[in-house]
């Protein structure tokens, strides 16, 4: 089908006005991602809060092990304190009853798996403590790498940033003069067209629309290679030019 109803004497063809307007969305499009993306990277970086993560669950686990490991040991010597007085108790002569030295024997004898236990727990514990400092090392060290190769990216994304907010400006104005330049009902369609398919315009392709490669009628083939007018594909609405 043939869109608009408009005559205009411009010697660019219609289609070709909306083809450059096209193009400089996509420019424009393009920056806005670049520009978003900066923006971004400048505001944040995923990659090293996940380092700055893992190195505070190292950290936390370095200190619950250290926790632990005092636990242990506040236990521990308060059982072989409990073990060296019944051993003094035992063989110092103050107790004499046979019972009670039965008992003392008995409480003593209770003591030491439970030692054997304290000081396997204590062990454990300090290699834990000893694996999680290392942790803590390497996860301190990624961040500082980290934060170096951030700070010698920033200078050169500001920069960039600042050259691309500068085009982007530029290419709106190029933007609206291409608008101007064509017939207002020619924009709107190419804006309806775009809200929904993009590209919005599309070159022929032999006797075909460049969008659904479906072929055109003779008519509109016609009229797209010779630019005459503005040309739709009746398939999928968009724009064909030569």
């Amino acid at each position: 089908m043939t869109g608009g109803g408009e005559v205009s004497e411009r010697a660019t063809p219609r289609g070709r006005l909306l083809l450059t307007l096209q193009e400089t969305d996509e420019q424009i499009a393009h920056l806005e991602t670049e520009i978003a993306a900066l923006e971004a990277a400048l505001s944040g970086d995923p990659e090293l809060e996940r380092l700055r993560e893992a190195e505070r669950a190292a950290e936390a686990e370095r200190q619950g092990a250290e926790e632990r490991c005092r636990g242990v040991e506040r236990e521990l010597s308060g059982v072989r304190q409990r073990a060296r007085s019944l051993e003094r108790r035992l063989y110092d002569g103050s107790v004499h009853n046979p019972q009670d030295l039965l008992g003392m024997q008995r409480d003593l004898a209770a003591l030491k798996p439970r030692l054997d236990d304290l000081e396997a727990s204590l062990l454990e514990c300090m290699e834990a403590s000893e694996s999680a400092e290392t942790a803590v090392a390497v996860t301190r060290s990624a961040v500082a790498m980290r934060e170096v190769e951030r700070g010698s990216q920033e200078p050169p994304r500001r920069e960039y940033l600042a050259v691309a907010r500068t085009s982007i400006g530029e290419l709106r104005v190029m933007r609206a003069a291409s608008a101007a330049a064509a017939l207002p009902g020619d924009v709107r369609i190419y804006e309806r067209v775009a809200a929904h398919r993009r590209p919005a315009v599309v070159h022929l392709e032999g006797d075909s629309c460049g969008g659904c490669h479906l072929p055109l009628g003779i008519r509109e083939a016609n009229q797209a290679r010779s630019g005459d007018g503005l040309v739709q594909c009746s398939n999928c609405d968009r724009v064909v030019v030569r």
